[in-house]
């Protein structure tokens, strides 16, 4: 048998397995043999040597831990969504320009100026109403008139409430003629529309305080052939010369006084239409004409 083979097999049986040495293991743990070989392993374990407190604070203050990311300082502009550009397109329609004097302006906006313009004018011409001025030299007072020149105080009064304007019935106060004054206020009326004015009455808007009890009623001056009142047609595009009939109460009044009552009147129209079609009448705004003070008004001539 070879010698590799024989020394093989002894490896391999039982009898290599050696006893521990007793000795030798006596000394590993004998003190002496520790602090000889192994003097710096016991500084270290014992606290002696390495007894040095770190500095976190600072270990904490260089640390740079990987799992944390820093913010980059962004620009404001980087929160707002870019927008992709697209290529501005030619103004069209109603947004193409329209040159006006040194500028450009919108072909929309002149459209919507114009349709404005347009309402305006035809909201004038339907439903405001004409243009009214006081003829102050032809307005004058009826001096002589006898009140109840055809039926009594009762029956006037009852005539009035039918047919006129009626502002204060208290005014009714006073059964002599002598106390009472018809004031007839002419007006110019010009209507520059296309249609027919009507004016059925007139009545007193607006009255002084100190006169509330004192003014009787208005009324149009144009009646019919029975002597009911029509009131007055200004055809279009014409002017018409109109008188409204205010009755007083000149009881203790003086031609101071009772010319303050009459120029601080306000009469307006009533019932005003205006003609669209063959018998078509549409509603007008009421026009209010005051009194002008330049009218002279006394009691007697």
């Amino acid at each position: 048998m070879d010698k590799n083979y024989r020394q093989y097999n002894k490896r391999a049986s039982m009898d290599s397995i050696e006893v521990p040495n007793i000795d030798k293991l006596k000394k590993l743990s004998d003190k002496k043999l520790g602090t000889g070989v192994n003097a710096t392993a016991e500084q270290i374990f014992s606290g002696e040597k390495f007894n040095k407190r770190g500095d976190f604070d600072r270990a904490t203050k260089l640390y740079d831990d990987p799992t944390v990311h820093k913010e980059e300082e962004d620009d404001e502009d980087d929160f707002i969504p870019k927008q992709p550009l697209v290529p501005r397109q030619a103004a069209t329609g109603l947004k193409k320009g329209v040159k006006v004097g040194e500028g450009y302006v919108k072909r929309g906006t002149i459209v919507k100026w114009v349709c404005i313009s347009i309402a305006i004018v035809l909201l004038v011409v339907f439903f405001f109403p004409p243009f009214i001025s006081n003829d102050t030299d032809k307005s004058k007072v009826k001096y002589d008139a006898d009140v109840f020149q055809t039926m009594g105080m009762t029956d006037f009064k009852t005539y009035a409430l039918s047919n006129y304007s009626v502002y204060n019935e208290e005014a009714f106060s006073s059964e002599k003629s002598e106390n009472y004054r018809f004031a007839d206020i002419v007006f110019n009326i010009k209507n520059p529309t296309p249609f027919e004015v009507k004016i059925p009455q007139y009545e007193v808007s607006r009255v002084s305080g100190d006169y509330e009890n004192a003014v009787c009623y208005a009324t149009s001056l144009t009646t019919n052939s029975e002597g009911e009142v029509i009131g007055d047609t200004i055809p279009a595009f014409s002017s018409k010369e109109v008188t409204v009939r205010v009755l007083v109460n000149v009881t203790d009044m003086t031609d101071e006084t009772f010319d303050d009552c009459v120029t601080g009147m306000i009469l307006s129209t009533c019932s005003m239409e205006k003609k669209i079609g063959k018998n078509t009448y549409i509603p007008c705004i009421p026009a209010f004409m005051p009194v002008s003070n330049a009218v002279e008004i006394y009691l007697n001539k």
